[in-house]
């Protein structure tokens, strides 16, 4: 029989062994913790890109053409210039300067001229290609009042030289010599100096020059075909009323005449410069019945010009009455300029040096 101490002690030992077991349970036994699993992330969409459309380009229609039944004239006496196709506007493609296009030499030259008793200046255009071998019909163009030979050929990107020029390499327009005269035609003064009777008589004198001394000039030292199927003529402002008058007067030389934006002068009148003794009476604008008429006779102005206002209109009215087949066309939104410069360019070219 144990004592009450060895119990005691025994009792003890068993306390501190199952304190041992449970320890050594403890450690052996690991919890098992879950993992934390780590946050997921949502993928953020990207932004959904809705592409934009390129803005639509709206094709920008051709000019519209007047109709033939408002732009021609026919008395039944003259030339019939009917089957004339009259655009209102001038297409874009022939306006500016084209790679695939070579352009004729400019000539910038002068000639004595025994009307003045001086040299004048010219430009001459040859078109590319230009050969000796070959005969060119000319166009005479004339500038405005205070102008000179530079004003009515273009700056090299665009203008006169780059409208013909671009018509004539498609063949619009046929292969043709472009002279440029200066058309102040005074022996005691070199420059236009003032809208007043002395002033302008100088430019109704540059008939005289043109015809005893500019074409004999070109006829020397170009390769020109003569006769008045092969020679035109057309002018812008005072240019315009100074190739109306040529055409009137001397329509033996001149088959095809052009006037854009006319100016006051050519029957009496008063505008807002002076007053106008004219350089025919309204019953004198007409040719006398032995007289072959220009195979072509056309004036264009803009509806917004405020220089020549509606002189040009009268023009046209005064060739009604007196029976003067012709074209007549008013361009839209033109002032004293472009784009009725470019429209009557372009349709004078398409027209000219195709009489039989």
């Amino acid at each position: 029989m144990k004592t009450r101490k060895g119990f005691l002690k025994s009792g003890c030992r068993a306390v501190v062994l199952l304190l041992l077991l449970a320890v050594a349970a403890g450690c052996t036994k690991k919890e098992e913790v879950a993992p934390t699993p780590e946050p997921t992330k949502e993928a953020t969409p990207e932004p959904t890109k809705t592409p934009t459309p390129e803005p639509t380009k709206e094709a920008t229609p051709e000019p519209t053409k007047a109709a033939a039944v408002d732009a021609w004239f026919d008395f039944g006496k003259g030339n019939n210039m009917e089957n004339i196709e009259i655009e209102t506007f001038c297409p874009s493609a022939y306006q500016t300067n084209r790679i695939d296009v070579m352009y004729g030499k400019m000539v910038k030259t002068s000639y004595y001229s025994t009307t003045c008793e001086k040299n004048r200046n010219v430009i001459v255009l040859l078109p590319q290609g230009y050969t000796e071998d070959k005969e060119y019909p000319v166009l005479y163009v004339l500038h405005g009042i205070f102008g000179d030979e530079k004003s009515m050929i273009g700056d090299g990107n665009s203008g006169l030289r780059i409208t013909v020029g671009n018509m004539m390499a498609e063949g619009i327009a046929k292969d043709m010599i472009l002279v440029f005269p200066y058309m102040y035609a005074s022996k005691t003064q070199d420059v236009c100096t003032a809208i007043d009777a002395d002033n302008i008589a100088a430019y109704d004198n540059f008939v005289n020059d043109l015809t005893n001394d500019l074409m004999p000039f070109l006829k020397e030292n170009y390769s020109v075909a003569e006769g008045r199927e092969n020679t035109a003529i057309i002018g812008f402002s005072m240019g315009g009323r100074e190739s109306l008058a040529i055409g009137f007067l001397r329509p033996d030389l001149f088959g095809y005449v052009g006037a854009i934006a006319p100016a006051p002068g050519l029957t009496p009148g008063k505008d807002w410069a002076t007053t106008h003794p004219g350089q025919f009476a309204e019953d004198e604008l007409k040719f006398a019945e032995d007289v072959e008429s220009p195979y072509v006779l056309m004036i264009c102005c803009g509806d917004k010009d405020s220089v020549v206002g509606t002189f040009p209109q009268s023009y046209h009215t005064i060739l009604s009455r007196n029976e003067v087949n012709h074209l007549w066309w008013i361009v839209p939104g033109s002032d004293h300029g472009d784009p009725a410069i470019t429209s009557g360019i372009y349709n004078f070219c398409k027209a000219i040096f195709k009489a039989e």
